[in-house]
């Protein structure tokens, strides 16, 4: 199984914006720190607490590791390491 908690927010949420996203020219923050220094407050309205990025990378979340597999597995994203090319590791052949 894939780590979720080291997913990008983009691989979680499926978004296909690149050009422009904090996010991305960020990729070792986390996003809600970033949606906070945004000046839309995005954070103000608390939505980061709903969100399952959010749930996905918190220790201690509301939802329990399998019910955030099944909504990621529900939403495309690919969390098993054999179906997931981009997650396969290699051994020293290149196999």
């Amino acid at each position: 199984m894939v780590d979720k908690k080291k997913l990008n927010c983009w691989e979680i949420s499926q978004c296909q914006r690149t050009e422009g996203c904090p996010a991305r020219e960020h990729p070792l923050r986390v996003c809600w720190e970033i949606a906070a220094e945004l000046p839309d407050h995005r954070s103000a309205f608390n939505v980061c607490k709903d969100c399952l990025v959010y749930l996905t990378k918190m220790e201690n979340s509301s939802l329990a590791d399998e019910e955030i597999t099944r909504i990621l597995v529900t939403k495309g994203v690919c969390v098993l390491p054999s179906a997931c090319p981009q997650y396969m590791t290699f051994d020293d052949t290149g196999r």
